[in-house]
């Protein structure tokens, strides 16, 4: 479940970033935006808007069919459709690579509720924290990868065709994991489906929102998403046009970023069986806008100029270069250590007859914030501000959200602890 989950993570993120990467510097040419810039916040809102439309089927599928089943089928898709990404850049068809990226939403769609469910029958309810800090810590990782290898192949002579290479031998390794997985029994194998989205939709929130203690967690969490996928779609446009940097450099901070967030995870892994790790979880992200903040406040002495622009060499030689790759590892490893334990308290709460559906509701309300994420990159990219200027917007939001956690501590003192720890797999008691 793993290797199925950190390949899958690396070939979406290859993907993604060979497009984030491509189309600024002018490898890859798209159709219908004369700016092409503008297609960068869109490619960032593909993959949560294809969770968005799938995720009310996805979640019941989970729920019917049992676990390893789900994990053979969802990774052959994944084959088929980077096989098919995979020609898109050998010919240079940037219309279809970016398609390609959407089905990969749709992919994921139905890949996500499956794993997350799963982990509840693979682990104690004891271990949550630290298996969702591995998953963690494996997804950064592989994003990181894939940061690096999107980044660096597609702007390579023959660029295309190795960026499909590794689409395709990514895919393969998830797969052959995939017939690995565990078996473990289809949590409501009696479930009707129905293909009535909107029905599916509210009914899998009616599930989340009825379940004692998940609507905060899962809220939370999408908070994480809202920011993250903000940060990394502006990441390129704050490297050209706030750090003058080269394009390699652009890729490079993506991958601290990621670096920082996996570190984040390992943190979030070692806590204590015992602990749920909220309290944690609302110190990481208060100090982590704090960290976003002075990634604003230290930019411009790391900053190049367009008539020399800043290469790799130059970011790791420069003093100024080196604190803001430090600050921006440190917000992200900050943020690491926030996610893991939201997730784990929303995997213990979700009663197990409706625990796919409460975690397809989940990856539904990840993409609905990570829409706006993307999309808000269309105020810096429409009025030519500052990029800079998002790292401020984000810090001011970790803020507040740092905030509510600690006032929820002093109005509810126990509002940090989760008597579930140490529960019996599927137990339907809950938190208030």
């Amino acid at each position: 479940m793993w290797t199925a989950l950190s390949f899958g993570a690396f070939a979406d993120n290859t993907l993604r970033q060979a497009l984030l990467i491509g189309i600024p510097a002018g490898v890859i040419s798209v159709p219908f935006f004369p700016d092409p810039d503008d297609a960068i916040p869109l490619i960032g809102a593909l993959l949560p808007a294809a969770i968005l439309i799938f995720s009310s089927v996805s979640g019941q599928l989970a729920d019917k069919y049992e676990t390893s089943l789900m994990f053979r089928r969802t990774k052959t898709t994944e084959l088929v459709l980077m096989l098919t990404a995979g020609a898109a850049f050998a010919f240079g068809w940037g219309g279809l690579a970016i398609a390609m990226l959407f089905a990969m939403g749709a992919q994921s769609a139905f890949f996500s509720p499956v794993r997350v469910a799963a982990m509840p029958k693979y682990l104690a309810m004891d271990e949550l924290v630290r298996g969702n800090g591995f998953c963690n810590a494996g997804v950064f990782t592989f994003i990181l990868l894939g940061y690096v290898f999107g980044g660096t192949l597609i702007a390579a002579p023959g660029g295309g065709a190795l960026v499909g290479a590794t689409l395709v031998l990514a895919s393969l390794t998830g797969l052959a994991a995939a017939w690995f997985a565990p078996y473990a029994a289809a949590n409501a194998p009696d479930l009707k489906l129905s293909f009535n989205g909107f029905k599916q939709t509210a009914l899998m929130f009616r599930h989340a929102f009825e379940a004692r203690g998940v609507a905060p967690p899962l809220l939370g969490a999408a908070c994480f998403y809202f920011l993250s996928t903000a940060i990394t779609v502006v990441i390129p446009l704050y490297g050209r046009d706030a750090l003058h940097a080269t394009p390699l450099v652009w890729a490079a901070l993506n991958g601290f970023f990621a670096i920082g967030a996996g570190t984040g995870a390992v943190t979030a892994a070692s806590f204590a069986k015992a602990r749920s790790g909220l309290g944690a979880s609302a110190f990481a992200i208060t100090a982590a806008g704090v960290s976003c903040i002075a990634i604003y406040i230290v930019t411009p002495f790391a900053a190049g100029t367009p008539a020399a622009p800043m290469t790799l060499q130059g970011l790791f030689s420069s003093a100024g270069g080196g604190v803001l790759v430090g600050v921006l590892i440190l917000t992200s490893g900050l943020a690491g250590v926030y996610i893991a334990p939201l997730q784990a308290a929303m995997q213990r709460r979700a009663p197990r007859e409706t625990r796919a559906r409460i975690m397809a509701a989940a990856a539904f309300t990840y993409a609905a914030f990570a829409i706006p994420g993307s999309l808000s990159v269309l105020a810096i990219t429409r009025t030519n501000a500052d990029p800079s200027l998002a790292f401020i917007a984000a810090g001011i939001t970790m803020l507040a959200i740092g905030a509510v956690m600690l006032y929820r501590r002093k109005t509810l003192p126990e509002g940090l602890y989760d008597e579930m720890l140490g529960a019996p797999a599927g137990a339907a008691a809950h938190r208030p």
